[in-house]
């Protein structure tokens, strides 16, 4: 797992871990929102009682915050980004999903947003892509 992060958001997720007293692995900042991947184990910490946490930070930023647990289980972590999977095929670093159609349009997001940036996180930590059927 090598991930390059620049000035940006290293800031963001020092703020981050600040406001949460969670540990931030990784982040993306894509217009009105920002990805975190946080460790194993911290997600109630970052969320906090209530989304707490989570509204204070989305204030802080003044941008939607989302929250991403990491795992060291490639298909634990799939399913923490994208937890309406009804099945799911691992082959050669290449993960096709399929998804609850109630929630396919917004795992994929407005023009494939959302399943670009969950695709980056694959390639970050496991150099894997993730395809929806």
């Amino acid at each position: 797992m090598k991930v390059n992060l620049d000035a940006k958001q290293i800031q963001s997720m020092s703020m981050f871990q600040n406001i949460t007293n969670s540990s931030a692995m990784d982040c993306i900042e894509d217009n009105g929102d920002i990805y975190f991947v946080i460790a194993e184990g911290q997600y109630g910490l970052a969320v906090g009682k209530g989304g707490f946490k989570i509204k204070k930070a989305e204030r802080a930023f003044r941008k939607n915050i989302r929250v991403i647990e990491y795992s060291t289980d490639m298909e634990q972590f799939v399913r923490n980004m994208v937890p309406d999977i009804t099945e799911m095929q691992v082959s050669d670093k290449i993960i096709n999903l399929k998804i609850k159609p109630a929630s396919r349009s917004r795992v994929i997001g407005r023009s494939g947003k959302n399943i670009h940036i969950l695709n980056v996180f694959l390639k970050h930590f496991f150099s894997a892509e993730m395809k929806i059927k």
